[in-house]
């Protein structure tokens, strides 16, 4: 004999099979769940995945079981391009593409997403400023002693007598 009542076999046609009655103990992790590559539901049934998505093959979405469709174009990154402008300007304007790539590094962080040719920008602006302003202090350093030397041979001479310092002839201002 058969019964064609979905109740009378412990099965529900909603697709809750199994699930204890109100009031019944619920079971703990990992019993009674489905092995992996098991589902409870059949062909055109919606089922619950233990991932939280609906695995359904007859849902008409269009995808595969276990895929989230496609969602549009990806967004554009807001410190791409400001990120190539500010890396230029690092290997000639040091200081200012240190600058233009910092605000297209927080740019791109606020929004989320990478930028390693800010992050270059940055690295080559920090670097080629430290460079130039250690340069600068030395040439400096250097035109200060070579100012004291000729301030001192030219010490009591008058203005435009001829003095020579490091072997090099200078008048005296």
């Amino acid at each position: 004999m058969s019964d064609n009542n979905p109740g009378s076999q412990g099965n529900s046609p909603y697709g809750q099979q199994n699930q204890p009655q109100y009031g019944q103990n619920q079971p703990q992790y990992g019993q009674n769940q489905p092995q992996y590559g098991q589902n409870e539901g059949s062909y055109g049934q919606q089922s619950a995945s233990p991932y939280g998505q609906q695995g359904q093959y007859g849902s008409g979405s269009g995808n595969y079981p276990g895929q989230q469709g496609y969602q549009g174009q990806p967004a554009e990154n807001p410190g791409r391009t400001l990120g190539i402008v500010g890396l230029i300007l690092a290997i000639f304007l040091a200081p200012i593409g240190l600058i233009v790539s910092i605000v297209a590094f927080v740019k791109s962080r606020k929004a989320g997403m990478g930028n390693g040719l800010a992050l270059a920008g940055i690295i080559v602006g920090a670097l080629l400023t430290i460079l130039w302003t250690v340069l600068i202090i030395v040439i400096a350093s250097f035109a200060a002693d070579l100012a004291q030397q000729i301030i001192q041979a030219c010490e009591g001479q008058p203005t435009g007598t001829p003095v020579t310092v490091q072997g090099q002839p200078v008048e005296c201002p």
